[in-house]
């Protein structure tokens, strides 16, 4: 019985160690097809004393920078890369020793495609977010929206 007792209680641990985690996360995210334009949309609203790297910091001072990835689908196309909308602020940040370029409050990006055929298009967002004190690990969010014709 003490033996169960052990085993639910650490199982307990591993789940409310996942709820922080993904409470931890401190951006909402979404995005949507605008179809004049041919473009994914995809917008963060950052919580407030928050930021995320861009990628234009160096990733040799060791923030991992902002990044998104499409999985790959045959009836729809990227063209071009990432066009990020939202321009980051340069900041002087001693915990990692350089210059580094942030967004606060919102971050918004969009991608053009070239659509043969409807379908929902899959995306993953990465990014590692930070206050003044403290960073949380890499965090991976994937976002599936419909695109249509």
């Amino acid at each position: 019985m003490r033996r169960v007792v052990t085993i639910l209680s650490f199982i307990l641990c591993l789940l409310s160690n996942v709820v922080e985690l993904q409470a931890q996360n401190h951006v909402t995210w979404n995005a949507s097809w605008d179809k004049q334009s041919g473009m994914v949309i995809i917008r963060g609203n950052i919580e407030p004393t928050w930021h995320l790297y861009s990628p234009q910091t160096d990733p040799n001072l060791g923030p991992i920078a902002l990044s998104v990835t499409f999985e790959k689908n045959k009836g729809i196309k990227k063209i071009g890369s990432l066009e990020f909308l939202t321009a980051p602020v340069a900041h002087q940040d001693d915990n990692f020793g350089g210059m580094v370029y942030i967004w606060e409050n919102v971050v918004e990006i969009r991608q053009a495609f070239r659509i043969k055929k409807s379908g929902a298009l899959k995306l993953t967002v990465n990014y590692m977010i930070c206050d003044e004190t403290k960073c949380i690990p890499p965090i991976d969010v994937p976002i599936t929206i419909q695109i249509n014709n």
